[in-house]
């Protein structure tokens, strides 16, 4: 326990079932195009979001070797499978089967960080900062499962917020957290998000005619979504792990928490909006995206390029400029491509999101 390490086989089994996950939830913001499914569809991820987190905090201080903390990571993926399996119908009949998984992934989690931490008593004391308030969501989502809309959302969103309150209370505590573990975790789920935005770009050209201009389509958005993944590896998150590893004391927990726990989800939730906007440029590359098209690619890569903006900000005091005139360039193009085929406000994009990396880079040569 305490040890670097890198990520086990075993949690990256354990990753596969958050890839239906986000799947599923991606299957949600699909099937509405509206900002209520657009708020549901992030709730569903938030849950899941906090789930993986929760078990990554504890795997981080655990490990995976012994024999009981591997049957419960294969127990809890039965529970997950139970919890991605009700994504579809989680706002209307599959509300309690959702918050009874839920509650069984979540208590398990937090059970086995309690048994895990007997022996340290300042681990024990960091996690008691927490895990009174944590336990309190499951409750919550569960109570929102039993009863309809609009009651259900509210309830939902409730138990978001007091998870916030006990991520913002984890800070009085002094968190042992093993760097390369926590790093590699964290950007192997970008990966899973990344890969979505993959599979979207790839399954819309199936039974399509074949054209160069779906062709360029496909193309161009996968140029996207491999500058998401430079902007994320290349940059942002060397420097996250640097900054870590030299932290210690509460410091080391609270970056842990807000640049990895806290300031990873609105990566993850900016590339599954831009997959799902992938889908439709691909699939009618000549016509004009549609509106929730347009958020889709604006909000997207804009929750992406700002949140790692920060967290570059966060991990080394310097502010790349660079991302944060992409977002406003990206915005006022999509505005201004509105009546343009989809695949031209794609190719801004890219050109837009490239450029600000190159930019960045050459700065950042430049000051070192």
């Amino acid at each position: 326990m305490g040890l670097d390490r890198a990520a086990s086989t075993l949690e990256l089994f354990f990753d596969l079932v958050f890839v239906l996950a986000v799947t599923q939830v991606v299957a949600i913001f699909e099937e509405t195009h509206s900002a209520a499914g657009t708020l549901r569809g992030a709730m569903l991820l938030m849950m899941f979001w906090w789930t993986w987190g929760l078990f990554t905090w504890t795997t981080n201080w655990t490990g995976t070797d012994t024999l009981p903390i591997r049957l419960t990571l294969l127990a809890a993926m039965a529970g997950l499978l139970l919890l991605a399996g009700a994504v579809p119908e989680a706002y209307t009949t599959a509300g309690a089967w959702l918050g009874g998984a839920y509650l069984a992934v979540r208590y398990t989690a937090a059970l086995v960080y309690f048994l895990g931490v007997r022996e340290s008593p300042q681990q024990r004391a960091a996690l008691l900062t927490f895990l009174p308030f944590a336990m309190v969501p499951p409750l919550v989502v569960l109570a929102g499962g039993l009863v309809d809309d609009p009651a259900r959302t509210v309830l939902w969103l409730a138990s978001i917020a007091v998870d916030l309150v006990a991520a913002a209370l984890a800070g009085r505590g002094e968190w042992h957290v093993a760097a390369r573990h926590f790093a590699e975790r964290h950007g192997l789920f970008v990966i899973i998000a990344l890969g979505e935005s993959i599979i979207a770009i790839g399954v819309s050209a199936v039974g399509t005619p074949r054209t160069l201009v779906q062709a360029a389509a496909l193309v161009v958005s996968f140029v996207i979504a491999a500058a998401l993944f430079w902007s994320y590896f290349h940059g942002a998150a060397p420097a996250a792990e640097r900054k870590l590893d030299a932290l210690v004391g509460k410091q080391r927990g609270r970056f842990a928490r807000d640049f990895y726990t806290i300031l990873h989800f609105p990566i993850v939730l900016g590339i599954v909006l831009f997959a799902v906007a992938s889908e439709e440029i691909v699939a009618h590359p000549s016509d004009p995206l549609s509106g929730y098209g347009r958020f889709a690619i604006v909000v997207g890569t804009s929750l992406v390029l700002v949140s790692l903006a920060v967290g570059l900000h966060h991990a080394t005091t310097r502010l790349p400029l660079d991302r944060l005139v992409a977002v406003l360039v990206i915005a006022a193009a999509a505005l201004a491509t509105q009546a343009a085929p989809g695949l031209v406000t794609a190719i801004v994009v890219a050109v837009v999101v490239i450029a600000a990396l190159v930019g960045e880079e050459r700065r950042r040569i430049v000051v070192d």
